[in-house]
């Protein structure tokens, strides 16, 4: 079981996640689900990375397992509505939905 947890630490492990639910991204297209949580498996990889390499010094916030994993859910709900206020865009004046 502690191996387990050993893996939440390890920036490779994220980035196989981020690339795992890329591709479930790309199989599905919704945009809304795998998208975010794979863009913020790749920052917390990025983030490990950073530590591991002694370029950030560790927050004590995320020295727990349960923390760790709520940051990549938060990121993901927030790259999540980043993305669709983006998406969304401006709606037309008019409002026929009838656009030929």
């Amino acid at each position: 079981m502690d191996y387990l947890f050993s893996l939440i630490f390890n920036f490779q492990f994220w980035i196989i996640i981020g690339v795992v639910l890329l591709v479930l991204e790309l199989l599905d297209g919704s945009a809304i689900f795998f998208l975010p949580l794979s863009i913020s498996g790749f920052l917390l990889s990025f983030y490990l990375f950073m530590i591991e390499r002694e370029t950030l010094a560790p927050l004590l916030i995320f020295q727990k397992w349960y923390a760790f994993l709520f940051l990549w859910a938060v990121l993901g709900v927030l790259i999540s509505l980043l993305l669709a206020r983006f998406w969304k865009g401006t709606s037309p004046d008019d409002d026929d939905i009838n656009n030929y």
